[in-house]
């Protein structure tokens, strides 16, 4: 048999969940996502508190990590793991995979005939490197009839997505994550960007929280920077939207001038008068604290206009119609003037309830971005 193990990660949910919802790191969830391509007859994960862990295992969160432990401690605590295994596995003839730190593996390791770690002697971000270039490499080295087997059809417009949904949420959680302070050098020309929040979370992942593009050739970067850089809310509906919350929360009364649009010159010389500009300033400053503490994204390259365009929709469609796509109580969303975002769980009012991905759409979305990797 083969036996895949995980260890655990610092970034875990505040209440108990299974195992596989409870660890919500991009390291974890590759991890995951890669052992479960090598189909293994096996997945464990290596807890620091509970010690051998199936994924169905429902746990409470917990602070403990064996990176902080005495050697003896790391000792005992394998001791432990050994007797748990005991049954579950095959010291002498099953083959052992370790996607886990050093101390996870280090006196489990030896107990197998037969064991490797993939990623040994690779720090954090070399690992997820490695992670995203496997995974592609296994999804990819299938016939392509066959790469969206996994995948149910979508359903028509009116319908549930949630099974293409948990499928877009799985694979999007996968691919690359930038967080602010980005490296616009790092940012493709094109393509479209799929933005993950804080505290949020469903099918077990980091929830999409906004799906957004552009339609100027080669601005992808450009539109990013007017989201979490350019603290102008006109020139970004997005930081206009997370205003619009912070200020409908506190019930300040500056709401109605956050509304008031000043890009042209005519607006300004009208409307500048009645706007106090530190407060704008300062609620500016507000929404970049907020967006660059609370958002990360992923990007999939898409090279044409109406590409974009058209998988920009059936990507908030197929979020939009998920019966499982729920925002969680305490998302800033839910304090919106505008319904649509309140309802949908999403920073969005248009594309919402639409078509929803089709399998034509999903190869291409895994094509484009196995191209560009």
């Amino acid at each position: 048999m083969k036996i895949v193990f995980i260890s655990c990660v610092k970034s875990k949910l505040n209440h108990s969940a299974l195992a596989t919802e409870l660890y919500i790191s991009s390291l974890f969830k590759k991890n995951l996502a890669y052992a479960k391509l090598l189909n293994p007859d096996k997945i464990f994960i290596l807890s620091a508190k509970y010690g051998l862990v199936y994924l169905d295992q429902k746990l409470e969160p917990y602070e403990q990590t064996l990176n902080s432990m005495k050697i003896k401690d790391v000792q005992s605590w394998a001791n432990n793991v050994a007797k748990q295994l005991i049954g579950n596995v095959d010291f002498n003839n099953d083959e052992a995979i370790f996607l886990a730190g050093e101390k996870y593996r280090k006196f489990i390791s030896p107990l197998f005939s037969k064991s490797n770690a993939p990623m040994q002697g690779l720090g954090f971000g070399r690992q997820l490197q490695w992670l995203d270039r496997n995974i592609d490499k296994i999804i990819y080295q299938s016939r392509p009839d066959q790469r969206t087997n996994d995948v149910p059809p979508p359903i028509n417009k009116h319908g549930d997505s949630s099974d293409t949904c948990n499928w877009l949420h799985s694979w999007a959680n996968t691919l690359p994550v930038f967080t602010f302070s980005f490296n616009s050098l790092d940012i493709c020309k094109n393509g479209i960007y799929l933005l993950f929040e804080k505290g949020e979370e469903a099918h077990g992942y980091k929830r999409i929280v906004r799906v957004g593009t552009h339609t100027g050739q080669n601005q992808l970067s450009s539109r990013l920077r007017q989201h979490f850089i350019n603290e102008n809310k006109d020139r970004s509906i997005f930081r206009k939207n997370i205003g619009r919350c912070l200020l409908n929360k506190e019930k300040d009364l500056f709401l109605s001038k956050w509304e008031i649009d000043l890009t042209t010159k005519q607006a300004r010389e009208i409307n500048g008068k009645f706007i106090d500009p530190s407060k704008l300033k300062a609620v500016e400053q507000n929404v970049s604290s907020y967006m660059r503490e609370n958002f990360s994204f992923t990007i999939i390259p898409i090279e044409t206009k109406d590409d974009r365009l058209r998988l920009e929709s059936r990507l908030i469609s197929t979020i939009s119609n998920c019966s499982k796509c729920s925002p969680s109580d305490h998302w800033p969303g839910l304090h919106s003037p505008k319904q649509k975002i309140h309802d949908s769980g999403l920073w969005l009012v248009n594309e919402l309830n639409k078509s929803p991905l089709t399998p034509d759409d999903i190869n291409l979305l895994q094509n484009e971005m196995h191209t560009k990797l």
